[in-house]
């Protein structure tokens, strides 16, 4: 499952604060399946966060979102997140997202212009956020070529595979 970087994404927001860490959004060594995941994700920080949020909503936070262990993110996915906007991302998080082609995109000071259940929309192909509401918005950090063609293929495992499949017909 990849995301449309050439479409915009327009979705209710939640809103997180700093250093969200992957012990909440994924926390496997307590819920090994993803149906028990699903029923988890994120209730360290919001509580009512696995039974309300509904597919096409989007994730704002601050700074490190993904900070510590090596989890992936996935579970958002599932519960129909449409994309994360953070201030910024913790490295292995955004190499995590990029290789299974997770919809998150840094784009400093997105905190400051929504609030918590207002809307967002994400307009990758013009570089920015914006909330209609208000009409402020922010710029998004585009992603390098190479970045761009692993998210538009499906994840790095499609990215390979495809790269295969060309390699082997030429």
């Amino acid at each position: 499952m990849s995301f449309d970087l050439d479409k915009a994404i327009k979705g209710r927001v939640w809103k997180f604060g700093d250093s969200v860490e992957t012990d909440a959004i994924n926390p496997y060594y307590l819920y090994p399946t993803m149906d028990e995941l699903k029923q988890h994700t994120m209730e360290v920080y919001r509580p009512e966060f696995p039974k309300e949020v509904k597919a096409g909503d989007i994730i704002v936070a601050g700074r490190n979102f993904g900070c510590g262990s090596s989890r992936p993110g996935l579970v958002l996915r599932e519960v129909g997140v449409a994309a994360i906007i953070v201030e910024t991302v913790s490295r292995l998080f955004m190499r995590n997202s990029v290789a299974r082609a997770m919809p998150i995109f840094m784009a400093p000071g997105v905190t400051d212009i929504v609030k918590d259940g207002e809307t967002l929309e994400v307009d990758y192909p013009n570089g920015k956020v914006t909330n209609p509401a208000s009409g402020k918005s922010v710029a998004i950090r585009k992603f390098p070529p190479m970045i761009e063609r692993i998210v538009k293929a499906g994840g790095l495992p499609e990215f390979a595979y495809q790269r295969y499949l060309n390699e082997k017909s030429a």
